[in-house]
């Protein structure tokens, strides 16, 4: 099973080393990418919904053959293009882990997290800013409409 992260050369060299002829087509089976990633490749597939509005394109990233019955199953297979959707998936989960462990990581999450706390401090600002303006729009509303109490009705 793959555990390391792999550049694009490596994923490239993995898909051409596996890859099986389909439909005129060099494609790697979910199943075999499973084999090679675990399952987390599995979850990356149920979690991408593999429609139309999914991460992975029907037609572009993946695809299947067979005629839906017990004999002659439907096999769904990844194009290159989706097989390194796959590696993305993975080396990210990988990437996430190691930024979890490292100085560097705390270094940046402290840095980003002042600057979430900054941005939450401007937005509050502008939303107090906001209801002030709003207030005194609602104030001079009800001065213009007599004796400073709104009525509904115009004044004598």
């Amino acid at each position: 099973m793959i555990e390391g992260i792999l550049n694009k050369s490596a994923a490239v060299e993995l898909f051409d080393k596996e890859a099986i002829l389909l439909c005129d087509h060099d494609v790697m089976p979910l199943y075999r990418a499973v084999e090679l990633f675990g399952e987390e490749a599995a979850i990356f597939f149920d979690n991408h919904d593999k429609g139309v509005n999914g991460y992975l394109q029907g037609g572009r990233d993946w695809n299947g053959v067979g005629a839906c019955t017990e004999e002659r199953p439907f096999i769904e297979y990844l194009y290159k293009a989706g097989f390194l959707k796959l590696v993305t998936e993975h080396n990210y989960l990988r990437v996430v882990q190691a930024h979890r462990e490292s100085e560097g990581g705390h270094i940046i999450d402290r840095y980003a997290e002042e600057r979430n706390r900054l941005l939450d401090a401007r937005d509050e600002e502008d939303r107090r800013k906001a209801a002030e303006r709003k207030a005194r729009r609602a104030a001079k509303k009800r001065e213009k409409s007599g004796n400073g109490v709104e009525t509904g009705e115009a004044p004598p």
